[in-house]
């Protein structure tokens, strides 16, 4: 289901790090499973917004770490 594209609120991407944290899997690991530089990923925990897929690719990494659905993500609140 692609909720995020017509989601009014924003993801939290720092928090969705923080909880990939938590699980076991730092910033570096986050961005060699996705693909992009580790500056990257701290970037987006800085408050920097993700390009669309690469969005989708750490959400569906936080969704398989978690075991929590793409609907549950941590979100911002409405833009």
């Amino acid at each position: 289901m692609r909720r995020l594209a017509t989601e009014p609120e924003r993801v939290d991407w720092f928090q969705v790090l923080v909880d990939l944290g938590r699980c076991g899997v730092p910033a570096s690991s986050a961005a060699a499973a996705i693909g992009i530089p580790k500056s990257t990923v701290q970037g987006w925990k800085q408050g920097a917004e993700p390009k669309f897929a690469d969005g989708e690719k750490l959400v569906a990494l936080w969704v398989g770490i978690t075991g929590k659905p793409a609907e549950a993500v941590p979100r911002l609140g409405p833009v």
